[in-house]
């Protein structure tokens, strides 16, 4: 994986397209991995490998959206590492206006397909402020940690609270999904033993 974090990630945020604002959403989501435009490869329970879990992200531009969707066909039909789970799926704005018809038609397709395969959908608006932000600049935030923290504005000091309220659903879900994998390994274990 490119940009691995100190510490193996919870999740993998994974670009469907250069530009998706996976690196910026990264940078502010404690325990979530920039995997750049890749899947993870390494998949399994050891400390040294990757998480299976992943939350595909694109913007909600027309190619943005194509790409979402070819991405959850592409998982649908096996052809991504085997062991991922696509928890969700996050649509980026691209811009402040509201989106244009046709784009928005096929956003609903798409987080339909993502919805069937038992991924979540989540929407994140236009954030300005980010615009003057390179991503090493942003301030992480972790939900675990307790408490939501003052929010001054400033997105160095505090993620915005579009940005906060985003991670504490993605990080609900990747639990929810971690549980399950987890599960299910003790399940096929105790069923494997004499």
């Amino acid at each position: 994986m490119p940009n691995r974090p100190p510490r193996p990630p919870l999740v993998w945020l994974v670009g469907v397209h250069g530009g998706a604002g996976v690196s910026s959403l990264a940078a502010s989501l404690s325990w979530a991995g920039d995997a750049g435009q890749r899947w993870p490869a390494r998949i399994g329970p050891a400390g040294d490998l990757d998480s299976p879990l992943v939350v595909l992200v694109g913007r909600s531009h027309l190619r943005g959206v194509n790409a979402l969707h070819r991405a959850l066909l592409a998982h649908q039909a096996r052809a991504t590492p085997a062991g991922s789970q696509v928890v969700g799926v996050v649509t980026v704005s691209d811009s402040a206006r509201p989106l244009p018809i046709p784009v928005a038609q096929r956003r609903e397709e798409m987080e339909g397909l993502a919805v069937a395969l038992g991924a979540r959908t989540w929407r994140l608006g236009w954030l300005e402020q980010w615009r003057a932000l390179e991503p090493y600049e942003m301030a992480e935030w972790d939900p675990a940690a307790g408490g939501s923290p003052v929010d001054d504005g400033d997105p160095t000091r505090t993620p915005p609270q579009p940005v906060r309220l985003l991670a504490e659903q993605i990080l609900t879900a990747a639990r929810i999904a971690g549980a399950r994998i987890t599960e299910r390994a003790q399940h096929g274990a105790e069923s494997a033993s004499p």
